[in-house]
This record gives C-alpha cells, structure tokens and sequence, in this order.
C-alpha cells in the first residue's frame, strides 16, 4: 500500500494531467453523440391526465435518431392540447400522448366520451391509453354476479398516478352505452378487463 501511495505522491501531476485529459475527451465525445442525434419535444414536467399543454411544459431533448419515436408533434401542434394520459418529465410528446382537438375526431358519429370510476385495484395495473377493455359492473355486496356492461371499449385517458383508490378513466362509448354505465354505476363498482 506505502508503494502505491509513494507512486501517486511521485507521480500526482502526471496523473493530474492525465485524468483531465481524459474528462475533456468525454465531454467533447458528449457533444460530438449530442450534434448526431434528432430534436424532440418533451414534457418538461410530470403532467397529469387531461392537463392542457402550454409552452412552459414543453422543452427539446436530442436523442439518437434509432431512439426518436414515429410520430413526435411539434411545439405548435402540441400547445393547447390535452394530455391523454399521465406523462414523466423527459416523455417524448407524441400523437398518442394527447387528445385530439376533438376528442372524438375518427369515431363514429354516434361516439361519445364517458367517464367511469374505477378502484385503482381493480385493472388498472398496465393499462395504457388505446388499449380496449371490457367494462365489468361488480355488485360491491356480492349480492349479484358480475355483468359486462361495455364490451372492447378504447381508453382515452387515465388518472394520474395520486393516492385516490378511486379515479376516472375515459372512455369512448356509444351513447346507449354510456347510459347503461351510468345506471349499472348506482348499483354497482367497475372494474375492467383488457380484451385482447
């Protein structure tokens, strides 16, 4: 151990060199990967479900080009859009990540948004907007058997990650649909099963 210490005290401005050295070609490695990649806009913040964007949540990342996801907006296509489902700071903000400015643009004409609360035990583990699930109607006494009430309906939009066990999830249903929800809702719990 004395050996070692001797060499580094004999040989500290050297070594002092040396290690610089290297920390300037990192840094210049860093910026030489950071001009390759591709510009992206990203969530500046953690934004919760249905949050409308605004400059100040946004901010560009580069990232590789092999990494850039399809279909990325702009800063323009994105300020004054709804977030459709909760996103992390550094998110890419994407098509998917936010509600068109009709939100039932490319539904059928008799669409409609309908909002279910569910218990966050129940289904919502790996749930993700545009996925399809199946809407089940649980009697809470046990009294009756469960019924599915709404059949491969799509997500629009999710809680965000707060301590409620019971939050919203958006939904687009037909209006009869939503009606028999919101009758099977004064009786019953949701829960929800994703259809594949």
């Amino acid at each position: 151990m004395d050996r070692i210490h001797r060499f580094v005290f004999e040989h500290r401005r050297t070594l002092a060199a040396v290690f610089a050295g290297l920390a300037v070609l990192t840094a210049l490695s860093a910026l030489r990967q950071e001009s390759d990649g591709t510009t992206v806009l990203v969530a500046r913040h953690d934004l919760r479900s249905g949050h409308v964007l605004a400059a100040s949540d946004l901010r560009k990342a580069t990232v590789p080009p092999s990494s850039r996801p399809s279909h990325t907006l702009g800063r323009g296509a994105a300020i004054g859009r709804r977030v459709a489902g909760p996103m992390r700071a550094g998110e890419a903000i994407t098509d998917y990540r936010v509600l068109q400015d009709d939100a039932l643009s490319g539904y059928a004409d008799d669409a409609v948004l309908t909002t279910i609360r569910v218990d966050r035990a129940d289904g919502l583990t790996g749930l993700h907007v545009g996925d399809r699930v199946h809407v089940v109607a649980v009697d809470p006494d046990g009294e009756s058997r469960a019924k599915v009430v709404a059949r491969a309906v799509e997500v629009v939009t999710l809680p965000s990650s707060g301590d409620s066990e019971v939050v919203p999830v958006g939904i687009v249903t037909t209006e009869k649909i939503a009606l028999a929800l919101a009758t099977a809702a004064l009786e019953a719990r949701f829960s929800v099963i994703t259809s594949s």
